[in-house]
């Protein structure tokens, strides 16, 4: 079987590597420095950083993240036609920067959007804000396993999908539901709005996506 990649493929897995650095890299930013830093501002220095510093890195982080977000898509109809490469690492690495996309455009964004206009309710617009991009640096740290662990992988024991088309013995995997349930639990805790103590500083945030990280890992490695 030839696996070797087009001009176009290497150009695509290059901008989707290049978008998702910028993307996660300016999640990181936001949660570990911006966020800190908010905490402790007055409201003029909050809504000056808002308005000249957190507005630009939103511009950057949401559009890197929407190109991620399309190239993703085209890598993984890609990857259907290698055998064995649509596996449970990379379910799992989809469902997570889907979700995190939609984070970054449906809340995070959104929220900016009021609290840097005052509305009436951008106090409550600002706690969500923060627990959301809180949450998908969460979802950075195994996701970026994930990418690792599935460019790695040479023998897929569990394929979701044959080489045929037809369903593999992944979708019995004990790892592939543990893992979505764990992403989807940490995903409803935004949804209903609970800043947890496991999330509520930049260390607790870098273990907690460590942790995250592990379970995943020793899942997908014995189950």
């Amino acid at each position: 079987m030839d696996s070797s990649l087009s001009l176009l493929n290497e150009i695509v897995i290059f901008s989707f590597f290049i978008t998702t650095v910028i993307w996660i890299g300016l999640t990181f930013y936001s949660s570990l420095i911006s966020q800190e830093y908010l905490k402790k501002a007055s409201y003029e220095e909050k809504k000056g950083y808002m308005l000249n510093i957190q507005a630009n890195v939103m511009w950057y982080m949401r559009w890197s993240s929407l190109v991620s977000f399309s190239l993703s898509v085209y890598l993984m109809s890609f990857l259907s036609n290698i055998e064995y490469a649509y596996n449970i690492g990379t379910s799992l690495a989809s469902l997570l920067i889907t979700i995190m996309f939609l984070n970054t455009w449906m809340i995070i964004w959104r929220k900016q959007k009021r609290i840097i206009a005052q509305t009436s309710d951008w106090i409550k617009c600002e706690s969500r804000y923060d627990l959301a991009i809180r949450t998908n640096t969460i979802f950075s740290v195994p996701l970026l396993a994930l990418m690792l662990y599935s460019a790695q992988t040479k023998n897929v024991e569990s394929p979701l999908l044959e080489i045929d088309g037809s369903i593999g013995p992944g979708w019995s995997s004990a790892a592939l539901w543990a893992g979505l349930i764990l992403v989807l639990l940490i995903e409803l805790n935004l949804i209903f709005g609970k800043n947890r103590n496991w999330m509520d500083s930049s260390k607790k945030i870098i273990i907690s996506g460590l942790v995250f990280t592990i379970i995943l890992g020793y899942l997908l490695r014995y189950y």
